[in-house]
């Protein structure tokens, strides 16, 4: 008997509300990203340097050549630094968030099991991408508004993701030019109707509003959108010696009482710590993919029964 795919992140636990409070949205585990890379991507790299040069430059002036110290030690102790990890002498921070193993993202039942159908459910990409073609980049005007009204979207759906049906999202800055390049925001949602009873809610539509008017005072702004709906066994995923991320970095809010039987880890360790809580717990979807059906683009992509179903068609039409 195949045994169920064996999950490689432990569940990030819920803890259980206040009788009064049962039914309140659960928040969203996921951390907001960083806005330095958007504000890097402001001006090119030559801008940054040449505006650093005057801005030492000035100090020199002002303090004389005891201006470069504070400079220099930095630089010493980031080389330093560095080296040492280079070296193996201290900790690889970079590894510190990097799952070291073959995984795959696949979609947990409610109960927290994984079970051994790959790719067993829909799911849909929802792309968001904005971009600024005005010198300022990002600094342009209308674009402080643009970030306010994403901001409180992607708050709202955060704030109460099981509603809208969110599993994760992830950022991405365009690398086509030297400077002002496009964000893109993908979303991974359970399906289109959450998709949908989401983009005609009251944020959503307020948000629409602004950008069609915004984009008529503002034409540097571009904005677009894309949508896929994915069949069941038409996706798959790979991921080697990688931090979480796309499609691997999402969450499943999942029900752990409801299940007994046959455990995973993760459900094991939920179960321990919520015992005679009603704890609900966050599933991440990476499991093990070294070995058995998820080794192969073919396995994971369910192809055999996709074969079987073309072939079952093709005899069906031919009688």
């Amino acid at each position: 008997m195949t045994s169920s795919f064996r999950p490689l992140l432990p569940p990030h636990i819920v803890p259980p509300s206040d009788p009064d409070q049962r039914g309140t949205p659960i928040p969203f585990p996921r951390k907001n990203g960083s806005f330095t890379p958007v504000i890097r991507d402001t001006m090119s790299l030559t801008s940054w340097l040449l505006l650093g040069a005057v801005i030492q430059g000035l100090a020199c002036l002002l303090f004389g050549s005891r201006a470069t110290i504070p400079a220099l030690l930095i630089l010493i102790y980031r080389v330093t630094d560095h080296l040492l990890m280079t070296l193996n002498i201290t900790r690889n921070r970079y590894l510190d968030h990097v799952l070291l193993a073959k995984a795959s993202p696949q979609i947990p039942h409610p109960t927290g099991t994984f079970g051994t159908e790959p790719s067993r459910d829909k799911i849909v990409v929802f792309h968001l991408g904005v971009r600024s073609h005005h010198p300022l980049g990002f600094l342009a005007p209308g674009m402080k508004g643009i970030a306010d009204e994403f901001t409180a979207m992607v708050s709202e759906m955060q704030a109460d993701p099981e509603k809208v049906g969110l599993l994760g999202m992830s950022q991405f800055l365009k690398q086509e030019s030297v400077a002002g390049n496009e964000i893109l925001t993908i979303f991974y949602l359970r399906d289109y109707e959450s998709l949908h009873r989401f983009a005609y809610g009251e944020s959503h539509m307020k948000g629409v509003r602004y950008f069609a008017d915004i984009t008529k005072k503002c034409p540097h702004i571009g904005i677009f959108h894309e949508t896929f709906v994915v069949p069941k066994g038409h996706w798959e995923a790979i991921y080697i010696n990688t931090e979480p991320t796309g499609l691997g970095d999402t969450w499943f809010l999942v029900n752990q009482t409801e299940q007994s039987g046959h455990e995973n880890p993760a459900k094991e360790k939920v179960k321990k710590e919520e015992k005679g809580t009603g704890a609900r717990a966050f599933i991440r979807p990476l499991v093990d993919a070294r070995s058995g059906i998820l080794r192969s683009k073919t396995g994971r992509l369910s192809m055999k029964k996709m074969e079987e179903a073309r072939q079952y068609d093709q005899v069906y039409g031919e009688t």
